[in-house]
């Protein structure tokens, strides 16, 4: 059965739901209150709505593309097979903006009055309209989220999408630095992620920014968009304290990769390509990513297998009910700036932050560092390297796919079963979308790359 959260959410009817074939919609709230006074009211629920953006569908849909993962059955063999449809993703596509809609409402009528509360909202909306861009190339952003006030947002090129997104931030930044005695009201528990601290709040705002200044490695060149980055890491994250982290309480508010594989169990299971990593380095996290296998060791399917008696998931990210999950985390941080570093010449730079990445991520999912690992993992300072050890690291993230499509790496060959033979850089415009909105960009082949991937 579906689990529910009541949280007082508003959701206006800018786009229209559909009956998608996953489990991520029983996070959705069906209050609906007309009037709302406070942000706090508000605020909650648009972090809910955030978690179940960053892990849930869309992100269990990327890693079969990915090879992380593999699509055994059903759907999620369709997804492996890149039979992708304009109706899978619907509802991914409605969550990130009925999300969207309340965060624009709190900084657009509580932003004078609490502007803690619209730096958070700012920056939370740049996190989810980033989902949207990162996978669906334009979207609405400047004219969305106005609800009966426009059926039909224009869509942005991406290109203005990521421009827009660095201002928001910029903005927020500037409402998180001005004195609490500013605020009608401050967060603090109704924040779910950082309790009301504005320092971790203003570090995630720079964070973002370096991840897409990073994004735009062909657009603006290695050197500008490594010098962009690493001048916005100086303010982010410094340690694993700050990483961004869904919690659940494991009663009604469950983790989403655990709640898929409970009631839907063998639809999906460990990917080969990913496995074979990890069993092939002696990578310390293996038994955290995988559980063990109907042989009792360590494997994974091959996109043309469709092994069931593959490697299920792991505890690390779906151990149980109330399993936390990452968002964004430091590791991330040192992997910008081992690419960074290394963009710009500076060998030994990169690699010291390409070992901090790769220990950052072994104590995120084992809960020791191992040094004698992160030396070997980080002794080739290459563009490969350092992608690769970056895509073993963020795994149940949307970063790896990004990271592929920009720069290749790691080189995943593609399903020999499917159509296509192409790994899909894209996914398709929803069909509410393009029957829906008058305004809208369709794109219905999904080897046309993103704009930031030419």
């Amino acid at each position: 059965m579906k689990k529910i959260i009541y949280i007082p959410i508003i959701i206006a009817g800018l786009f229209l739901n559909s009956c998608q074939h996953e489990l991520d919609t029983f996070n959705d709230n069906p209050n609906n209150p007309t009037q709302v006074t406070s942000p706090k009211t508000l605020f909650t629920g648009t972090e809910v709505g955030t978690i179940n953006n960053s892990t849930g569908n869309l992100t269990r849909q990327i890693s079969l593309l990915t090879q992380h993962t593999n699509g055994n059955l059903f759907q999620s063999l369709d997804y492996t097979n890149y039979f992708l449809t304009e109706l899978d993703n619907e509802t991914d596509w409605s969550n990130i903006y009925k999300t969207g809609v309340n965060l624009h409402q709190i900084i657009t009528q509580f932003g004078d009055k609490y502007p803690y509360y619209s730096g958070m909202a700012k920056i939370l909306l740049t996190l989810n309209i980033g989902y949207a861009t990162d996978t669906w190339g334009d979207v609405p952003f400047s004219e969305a989220f106005q609800g009966v006030d426009n059926f039909s947002p224009k869509f942005d090129t991406q290109q203005n999408v990521i421009a827009q997104i660095q201002s928001y931030l910029d903005s927020a930044i500037v409402d998180l630095s001005k004195p609490s005695s500013a605020n009608l009201g401050l967060p603090a528990g109704d924040d779910i992620f950082y309790a009301g601290n504005i320092d971790k709040w203003k570090k995630l705002a720079y964070a973002i920014k370096a991840r897409y200044a990073l994004r735009l490695t062909q657009r603006e060149g290695s050197t500008v968009a490594a010098e962009k980055a690493l001048n916005y890491l100086k303010n982010s994250f410094s340690s694993k304290d700050d990483n961004l982290v869904a919690n659940f309480d494991g009663g009604n508010n469950q983790n989403l990769w655990f709640a898929f594989d409970n009631q839907r169990s063998g639809y999906m299971s460990m990917g080969k390509y990913f496995i074979d990593l990890l069993k092939n380095s002696s990578d310390p996290r293996l038994p955290y990513y995988a559980a063990l296998d109907a042989s009792g060791g360590y494997s994974g399917s091959a996109p043309e297998d469709s092994n069931t008696d593959a490697s299920p998931f792991g505890s690390y990210f779906a151990g149980s009910a109330s399993t936390p999950n990452i968002i964004f985390s430091y590791s991330e941080i040192k992997f910008i700036e081992a690419e960074a570093q290394f963009r710009l010449g500076n060998t030994g730079a990169a690699q010291t932050a390409l070992k901090a990445a790769v220990s950052a991520s072994l104590l995120d999912v084992t809960g020791v560092d191992n040094q004698a690992f992160a030396t070997t993992a980080s002794a080739s300072v290459t563009l490969q390297n350092i992608i690769t050890q970056k895509y073993s690291s963020l795994f149940t993230t949307m970063e790896p796919y990004n990271d592929w499509r920009r720069t290749g790496f790691p080189i995943l060959a593609p399903n020999q079963n499917s159509q296509s033979k192409k790994i899909p850089l894209r996914l398709i415009t929803p069909k509410a979308e393009r029957t829906l909105n008058n305004n809208a960009t369709v794109v219905s082949d999904v080897s046309i790359p993103v704009w930031w991937d030419n």
